[in-house]
Parts: C-alpha cells; sequence; structure tokens
C-alpha cells in the first residue's frame, strides 16, 4: 500500500520552530495520516512535495514497520527514516501512530535521544490505543445492533395483528427494541470516548419511567429467588440531564442490589417521589457546596441482602474500590461522579444482616414539560417510485434497510461494496433519487464513492452511514457536498426522517 504526500497550503515556515500538517491520503481506503512536523527545517520545502507518493521519497520503501502500520497489524512506530527527493535528503525521527481509520505522525530531525521514547508518550500511545480498541468495537456493536434494531422494528410492523392477541410476544419485541436502543447510548459514549469529543447529551427525563425501564430490561437477567416490588409516584417532576448516564446509575444500583442478595432469597424495591433537600441532607449526599436546598426528584434502591460494614461503607465510593470478586460495571465511584456532574446528591444507609438503601436525588425544573407524542413525518411521506440506492458491505444493514424502505413503497438498490455501487449509479444517475452510503468498506471507502457520485452528479442527495462517531465523519468529508450523516444503529423512523429530509431537499 503507497501513500501520496500532499503538502499544506503555503507549504511549512523556512526557518526556526515549526509546527504544521501534511496529509497522507493512502490508496485504497483514502486513510488519512496528518503529519506534524516540528524542529528547524531551513533547508527543505516541504510544499514541494505535493503529488509525490511517501513511499518515493522514503529511501528503500515503505519497509517494515510502516507496512506493518499501514497493515493495522501494530498501532504505533517509531523510527528512523531517510527522506530523499528534489528538495529534501534527511535522516529524521518518525512517530507514527494508528487510532481508528486515522494515521497520525511527528516528523522531526534526529537528534542523539532520538531513539528514546518518554514515559509520557509511551503513556499517551497506551491511551491511544485504548482508543482504538474502543472505537473498534464499538463500530462493529453499531453494525450488529442495526440488524437486531432494524428487524426487531419490522417484526413489530409485518405481525402487527398477531401482536395484538399476544400481549407477551409484543412485550418481548418491545423489550428487544428498548435494549438495543439503549445499548446504542452506551456504544455512542464508547464511541465518544474514543475519539475524545465526549459530550453530555442534555434532555428532558421522566425518572419514573426510567426507573421502570432499566427495571424491566433487567429483571430477565435476574435470579428468579430475587423479586422485584415497585413503589412509582407518575407525578414525579422532570429532570435534565443524559438519559444514557441516568440510566447506567440506576442499572449500577439495582445490579448492585441484586447480587447482594446473591443467592439467598430476597427484594429489590424501587421508588421514586419528590423531596425536600435542605443544606445538611445534601452535605451527606457529597452534593457540592453550591448546590442549592429546595425540591429534588429521587430513585431509590432498596435491598434485603447481606448489608454493609461501616468499614466498607467508608470506602464504597473510592475508585476501583470493589467487594465483588470479579468488578463489574461503572462502580459507585462512577455513579457519584454522574450524580454530581447533574447538580445532585447520592445517600446511602445500610445495616448488617438488614439491607441497603441508595437514594439518587436530582434537581427538578418547573420549566420542563412532557413532550407530546405526535406522528413522525416521515410516516406519512410517500416514497413510491423512489429509488433509493443503499450501500453497505453487511448483507444484513442492506436487507434490513432495504425491507424498511421497500415496505413504504420506494424501490431500493443495492449494493455491497463501492465499485458495484457505482455501476449502478453510473447505469442511470438521474433515476436515483437518493444514496444511502456506508463509509467503512472494502476496497474504496464511501467518502471516496460519494466524490465519484458527485463527479457523475453534482446534485445527487448522499447521506453517509457509519458506526463511527457524527464529528469524525463529517470531518472526514468536508468539502464534499454531503446531505447529512446517519449514526448506526437507526431505527425505522430516524432512517425514514433522514430519507424525508433528502428527498424534501431535492
Amino acid at each position: 500500500m503507497t501513500a501520496v504526500a500532499v503538502a499544506p497550503e503555503g507549504g511549512i515556515p523556512s526557518t526556526g520552530e515549526s509546527t504544521a500538517s501534511v496529509e497522507f491520503l493512502l490508496a485504497g481506503d483514502t486513510t488519512i495520516l496528518d503529519l506534524e512536523v516540528v524542529g528547524a527545517w531551513s533547508d527543505l520545502q516541504w510544499s514541494a512535495l505535493r503529488g509525490q507518493r511517501f513511499s518515493e521519497i522514503v529511501v528503500g520503501g515503505a519497509k517494515g514497520p510502516i507496512e506493518e502500520l499501514l497493515s493495522q497489524r501494530i498501532s504505533f512506530v517509531r523510527m528512523s527514516l531517510e527522506l530523499q527527493s528534489a528538495s529534501i535528503s534527511r535522516i529524521v525521527v518518525a512517530e507514527i501512530r494508528r487510532v481508528g481509520d486515522h494515521l497520525f505522525a511527528r516528523v522531526e530531525p534526529r537528534s542523539a535521544d532520538a531513539d528514546t521514547i518518554s514515559g509520557e508518550r509511551m503513556a499517551e500511545h497506551r491511551l491511544e490505543e485504548i482508543g482504538v480498541l474502543v472505537s473498534g468495537i464499538a463500530h462493529d456493536f453499531n453494525n450488529v445492533l442495526s440488524a437486531i434494531l432494524g428487524n426487531a422494528e419490522l417484526l413489530g410492523e409485518e405481525l402487527a395483528d398477531t401482536l395484538a392477541d399476544d400481549q407477551e410476544l409484543a412485550a418481548a419485541i418491545t423489550d428487544i427494541t428498548t435494549a438495543a436502543d439503549r445499548s446504542r447510548d452506551l456504544i455512542a459514549q464508547m464511541l465518544s470516548y474514543g475519539t475524545k469529543t465526549a459530550r453530555a447529551q442534555q434532555t428532558t427525563i421522566d425518572l419514573s419511567e426510567l426507573t421502570r425501564e432499566m427495571a424491566r430490561l433487567l429483571r430477565v437477567s435476574t435470579p428468579q429467588s430475587v423479586t422485584f416490588h415497585y413503589a412509582i409516584d407518575d407525578d414525579v417532576p422532570l429532570v435534565e440531564g443524559d438519559p444514557s448516564q441516568l440510566r447506567q446509575v440506576v442499572m449500577n444500583l439495582i445490579v448492585n442490589a441484586a447480587d447482594a442478595i446473591a443467592d439467598d432469597v430476597g427484594g429489590v424495591m424501587m421508588r421514586t417521589g419528590t423531596m425536600f433537600a435542605d443544606r445538611a441532607l445534601l452535605r451527606a449526599g457529597f452534593a457540592d457546596e453550591a448546590t442549592a436546598e429546595g425540591d429534588y426528584a429521587f430513585v431509590e434502591v432498596e435491598d434485603t441482602g447481606c448489608g454493609i460494614d461501616t468499614e466498607t461503607l467508608a470506602r464504597i465510593f473510592d475508585p476501583f474500590f470493589t467487594t465483588k470478586s470479579k468488578g463489574r460495571g461503572l462502580g459507585l465511584a462512577g455513579v457519584r461522579a454522574i450524580v454530581a456532574a447533574h447538580g445532585g446528591a447520592l445517600l446511602v444507609s445500610s445495616t448488617p444482616g438488614i439491607g441497603t438503601i441508595f437514594r439518587v436525588l436530582l434537581p427538578v425544573r418547573a420549566d420542563l414539560k412532557r413532550s407530546e407524542h405526535s406522528p413522525s413525518e416521515s410516516a406519512t411521506v410517500d416514497l413510491h417510485h423512489k429509488r433509493i440506492l443503499i450501500v453497505d458491505d453487511e448483507p444484513m444493514i442492506r436487507r434490513v434497510t432495504s425491507r424498511l424502505l421497500s415496505i413504504r413503497g420506494a424501490t431500493a438498490l443495492s449494493a455491497s461494496d463501492g465499485h458495484e455501487a457505482l455501476e449502478l449509479f453510473a447505469s442511470d444517475p438521474q433515476a436515483i433519487a437518493c444514496v444511502l452510503l456506508n463509509v467503512s468498506m472494502p476496497y474504496i471507502n464511501g467518502i471516496d464513492v460519494a466524490a465519484e457520485i458527485f463527479a457523475l452528479r453534482a446534485d445527487t442527495p448522499v447521506l453517509l452511514v457509519s458506526g463511527y462517531s457524527v464529528p469524525e465523519i463529517t470531518l472526514r468529508a468536508r468539502g464534499l457536498p454531503i446531505a447529512g450523516v446517519l449514526q448506526k444503529p437507526f431505527t425505522s423512523a430516524g432512517l425514514l426522517d433522514a430519507v424525508s429530509a433528502l428527498l424534501r431537499d431535492e
């Protein structure tokens, strides 16, 4: 695999310390390699490298560790390279690391200590490798979730008459879609971690509904000797926060409660309600000193398990502390951090041999209103006679997407890779209403396919589809008139909304 070097506009300053970016586009999958050039390069004109192949300016070619890096067998390499061209003749030190589909390199003049690497940089590389692992797992899992979510929704639509007479089956399909949807939130957090773009999603939350939902999902994985009990107040005021994080909090508390009962017979009680919290109570719940007294919504999880002794109770919020043989979940330190980030408090009381109670307090806001569910605009959009090209290398994704669009009247064309997609599109560009284009594919990726499509027909509505984060894909597609990005896994409503938006903008 070779690489093409493209110098930035204007090149690199000719004197002194400098930092600049050079893009390397790897032939085949167009992975981007941003090159950070540091140090004094007074005799080099990097702009002269425009259009040259990287492998051709490296004396002896891109062999050994670089080939390992490009083939994704390793994720980091530090090595000396001899660069030689009309404007360059220099031995340099290059540090190149791979993060997901991207390669990042740092090139500097070789010095006496060039073969050493600091402990700080090694720690950075380890964190980056974790990010690569997380990002890759999240991407692949999103493909699987797309198929699960799409097919579950199709079953619900196609078996509507049967489900009307079988409430248990209807509930099972609802639980599948709910579990897949919640898994999507968790995967989105993993992707944010892997790409360092984590942002809290603030929205209106019904604590009572959230607690019921998590209890229902966890019931199937909890031993039958543990019974669930509820004291849910449906009039609890709404709170604002990140629903994915708060689901993790409630899930963690329910799982811990069930684990505390272990193999014994016992129960877990879940309560929601509203209470006034004064300064003393907030202080006991580890709330920030700036947290105001007032009304708080709460969710409480109580178990009849073994309880927690005084010594252990003093440490339960320490990071990495656990009394379990194998730690699971985000831990109570994570629960406390999430609650604090939402301006709340976390109270705990326990009696050995009797049980434990955790209560999460979250501030309420009188101005929050419950959203009125209205039929999606996409549900009435007429897709008849619309030819939609679906491009994805995963057969399950192509099938479920085609079915979701076909049952609404669209004519779905599918392609398993970029080459097949371009053949289908080139046969009659004007006949294609829009293109749903997966980004990560073998042979030629979605970004390059989109560029070829626009060359054939500049006004083609193209929607990029990816399991990676939207900001990352948007950055990679900069410069192209992409209509939008649809992140996997998507619901049928999300798919139809996105397609409808494309067609409305035609």
